[in-house]
């Protein structure tokens, strides 16, 4: 819940500077921005931060993902922490929702990540796994499936796992894919979300089965979210 009319701006730079990258730059601003960025942003995809598990009906305030077709909105982000945490979004809402999105053929970026107590108590790839399946739960189209791993506790805080960590999750998730959905799975794209910056982006790009970043603060303002995309065309090169 970030952003007015004026960071519109930031936007346009962003797809402006990076016309002709290769990275796959989406940018999911609230939903009173979408058809404002959408007509800004022609090198980049706009996603939307949240839809409805209905298609239609008397529910006041939501938006639906026919809504964001209608729009052009390529995109949505499905099962945040905060959605889940806040809104007390259950794996059974996550998965209606999925189902919606993949029906009307979004892109959809499936959040998932462990508590700061559940990874004390070393339940991290047990929790992973259950949201996994229980997140998708026969979605199986698969080439409109992005999956992000976003620790809870690392979510604007400053802290981020340890490299070896954020390997062994990704791992996890790679298997625990190609179990649920068959070799196909393979090439489903596989984020990183947890306090991504300039400095540290990099070195989780370099990270084994991280496909990009489900980056939060640093995405509000060009200056701190090109570094992060020229991270990945680095690795990417």
């Amino acid at each position: 819940m970030n952003g007015t009319s004026k960071n519109l701006s930031e936007i346009k730079k962003i797809s402006d500077e990076f016309a002709n990258s290769e990275a796959e730059i989406i940018v999911c601003p609230p939903y009173t921005l979408l058809s404002a960025a959408k007509e800004l942003a022609k090198n980049i995809n706009i996603g939307a931060q949240n839809l409805h598990s209905e298609s239609s009906g008397a529910f006041t305030g939501e938006i639906s993902a026919e809504m964001l077709v209608d729009l052009g909105i390529t995109h949505s982000i499905i099962g945040h922490s905060e959605r889940r945490t806040e809104h007390n979004e259950t794996n059974q809402i996550v998965a209606h929702k999925v189902k919606t999105s993949l029906e009307k053929n979004l892109q959809t970026i499936i959040c998932i990540g462990e508590s700061e107590l559940e990874k004390q108590e070393n339940k991290t790839l047990a929790v992973l796994r259950k949201q996994l399946f229980e997140s998708i739960q026969g979605s199986m189209n698969l080439r409109n499936i992005i999956i992000a791993y976003e620790p809870i506790w690392a979510i604007g805080t400053g802290l981020t796992p340890e490299v070896n960590e954020i390997s062994k999750a990704h791992a996890s998730i790679r298997k625990n894919l190609i179990d649920l959905c068959g070799s196909e799975a393979s090439d489903i794209p596989i984020l990183y979300g947890g306090s991504v910056n300039g400095s540290n982006a990099f070195e989780i790009f370099n990270a084994p089965n991280v496909n990009g970043a489900l980056v939060g603060g640093a995405s509000l303002s060009f200056d701190k979210f090109a570094p992060i995309i020229r991270a990945l065309e680095d690795i990417n090169c």
